[in-house]
């Protein structure tokens, strides 16, 4: 009775509802467990890639259906953060929020097996309209989702960004790892933040960077369709420092603001971007979900599984209309981001046979040394 009145629409629960409870419950539980036994997976109980994908898209559809239903209500939210934030509570509620909205339209998707728009809020508006407006298309693109073919190579791109990495060190400029952003510990979630904000594409609201506006105004000076994977991620490594996961938010942060608008293929940025894929119908979606899942693979997030479970998604909700390319840069970007994180902690930790050998010549250069007394 008490999960009936928590999770009710109206709070109310009339007798020929006592049930409800239950089931939201049993589907709060069930999606909950799927998802720990992702994460906790260990050699006692192996999981193979379709499973992990299979699992993790039970889990996140059990455990937003129940939610979901709560999450009808027209009350306007507007929130979006003004600094870096890498822990903020009061936008964890509304993100949580949003996140139960999404699995609605989803469900919905799967249901009725085409592409519907999502329900209208200002969190969904994109936050640089200003900087990044839609612009007129300069030169038609072709497009046929049948023939759509990858235009860049997934190991040399990583070559290409692990040489970037490297000069910046060599001319003895910092690079760090970064500090992910977290739940609050008033609002603690089974499902990271940072795959809640990209599943939800409001990453730009609510892990908010500061150097977004900086990016896009470098990417309107380009040449159209002359920016490259390589040139955005040194221009935003640049913005940031040398901080990795700043960098790929950032970027990210851009790529993704205007994921609701109508007319997204034509924005200023989009116009900008080379192209990922010959005749892809989806070039805004093809960039914005190559860095996504880059991001999630650095991070350490099941990136690979989620690339999987988005193209089972996909296929369900769009049928012959699921765009290739975008199913493809997500698996191609998680395998960039596995390979960067692992390149990093490469570059950043000390080399452990070294550091034993200037701990053995200091002890030495101790016992050398006379005594003060």
């Amino acid at each position: 009775m008490y999960f009936a009145t928590v999770f009710s629409p109206t709070g109310k629960v009339s007798p020929k509802k006592n049930f409800y409870g239950r089931k939201v419950f049993f589907y709060l539980t069930i999606g909950t467990i799927c998802l720990i036994l992702i994460k906790k997976e260990s050699s006692l109980m192996p999981m193979h890639t379709p499973a992990k994908t299979i699992m993790l898209l039970l889990g996140i559809l059990l455990l937003g259906w129940p939610w979901s239903l709560s999450a009808q209500e027209n009350n306007p939210i507007t929130y979006q953060q003004k600094k870096l934030m890498l822990v903020d509570s009061a936008g964890d509620e509304i993100l949580v929020k949003l996140f139960f909205h999404t699995c609605e339209t989803g469900i919905q998707k799967c249901r009725l097996r085409k592409n519907i728009a999502p329900q209208k809020s200002q969190l969904r508006q994109p936050r640089f309209s200003k900087e990044n407006p839609l612009v007129s298309p300069r030169a038609p693109r072709k497009t046929d989702n049948t023939k759509a073919v990858a235009l860049f190579d997934m190991q040399e791109t990583v070559k290409n960004l692990k040489r970037i990495l490297r000069d910046r060190k060599q001319r003895r400029k910092e690079i760090s790892a970064g500090e992910s952003h977290r739940w609050s510990n008033k609002h603690p979630f089974v499902i990271s933040k940072i795959i809640v904000a990209l599943g939800t594409a409001s990453s730009s609201r609510f892990m908010y960077v500061g150097q977004e506006i900086p990016l896009i105004r470098w990417i309107a000076q380009c040449p159209d369709r002359s920016v490259t994977i390589e040139k955005l991620f040194q221009k935003s490594l640049e913005l940031n420092n040398g901080n990795i996961y700043l960098t790929l938010l950032t970027i990210e942060n851009v790529l993704s603001d205007a994921s609701f608008e109508k007319d997204r293929e034509n924005t200023l940025v989009n116009q900008k971007l080379a192209d990922l894929y010959a005749n892809s119908p989806n070039k805004f979606g093809d960039w914005y979900h190559l860095f996504g899942t880059i991001l999630a693979g650095y991070v350490q997030e099941p990136a690979k599984a989620i690339a999987n479970m988005y193209s089972v998604y996909r296929r369900i909700s769009r049928g012959e209309q699921a765009e290739k390319s975008t199913m493809d840069a997500d698996r191609k970007g998680a395998d960039i981001g596995v390979q960067l994180r692992a390149f990093i902690e490469e570059e950043t930790t000390p080399n452990f046979n070294l550091l034993l050998k200037q701990i053995a010549i200091n002890n030495v250069m101790q016992k050398s040394l006379p005594y003060p007394f």
